[in-house]
């Protein structure tokens, strides 16, 4: 019997060697951008769906992705499962085949700060969506362009397509951390949600800078766009009742405008948990909305 027992042991390992991969994309690390706004390189792992770059083969759209508050550009890899899910999508017909960007942001809140000495949402929407066209082989259209990201990614991603959208056909908020503008002459309290800012409006924190880089002020104008962006907002039911209520009034005021918004509210926390599961839905709700032949934007 012992005999036996390895002899099938050695059958199963040859089947474990032997048997063919199931195909799928792979991920780039460690790759950096030039970014003449920030004076650095910004830091990227990029998903390539099979096949992308062979000769003759298709342009791509792009998802940018954004990692949220302590993150990095290893985040939507390691804990987020990307590629496996990205590859699965694919494979059933479900997602079409696109690039994934993911950015390092370290705490900018993705936006400039007050001095100008972190030009992070100058840098993101000019010198990385320039340098991600040059290197891959992306449809580099709007029609085939999106964000999203979760948390301060989620934030984020919101408002590079509400300050760009000739730039980004849709956007996709994970628990977004979408708040209001502070009302003059309310209290300055410190702690959240001041302190988790760190000094990106500001050090002491700046009320106005911080307003300006709301996103509801922004709707109106968004929504008046020739072609506003698309726009996906999850949350946890669960989650920041701080978040949960931004997320579902930002949804009301796009609707409202008149512009595309889906809203989902999972049974979830601000977790990866929650995020995983969330970007499958976001994913097959963004494919529909990316055009990589770019006809919509051939007669410009």
């Amino acid at each position: 019997m012992p005999g036996l027992r390895r002899s099938l042991a050695a059958v199963a390992l040859g089947l474990l060697v032997t048997a063919p991969a199931v195909a799928g994309g792979h991920v780039e690390t460690g790759v950096a951008f030039d970014s003449p706004a920030l004076g650095h390189a910004i830091p990227a792992a990029v998903y390539l769906p099979e096949g992308a770059g062979e000769p003759d083969g298709p342009r791509l759209p792009v998802l940018y992705l954004f990692h949220g508050l302590g993150g990095r550009e290893s985040d939507w890899v390691g804990a987020g499962d990307i590629a496996a899910t990205l590859d699965r999508e694919f494979a059933a017909g479900r997602v079409r085949p696109m690039i994934v960007v993911m950015p390092m942001a370290g705490d900018s809140w993705y936006v400039d700060d007050p001095a100008g000495e972190s030009r992070m949402a100058t840098a993101f929407t000019t010198d990385l969506v320039a340098a991600v066209d040059a290197r891959y082989p992306t449809a580099a259209c709007r029609a085939a362009r999106a964000t999203g990201g979760l948390s301060m990614g989620g934030y984020g991603a919101l408002l590079y397509a509400f300050d760009r959208p000739d730039l980004y056909a849709a956007a996709i908020s994970l628990s977004g951390s979408i708040f209001s503008p502070i009302p003059e002459g309310a209290p300055m309290r410190p702690g959240p949600p001041v302190t988790v800012f760190g000094a990106a409006f500001g050090e002491p924190f700046d009320r106005e800078r911080f307003n300006a880089w709301t996103l509801f002020p922004k709707v109106p104008t968004v929504a008046a766009a020739a072609t506003p962006p698309a726009v996906f907002l999850t949350a946890g039911d669960d989650d920041f009742l701080s978040l949960v209520d931004g997320t579902v009034r930002l949804h009301l005021a796009l609707k409202r405008a008149g512009m595309d918004s889906e809203l989902r509210v999972f049974d979830g926390r601000h977790d990866w948990a929650n995020w995983k599961a969330a970007i499958v839905p976001a994913l097959g709700w963004l494919s529909a909305r990316l055009d990589p032949s770019c006809a919509a934007e051939a007669g410009k």
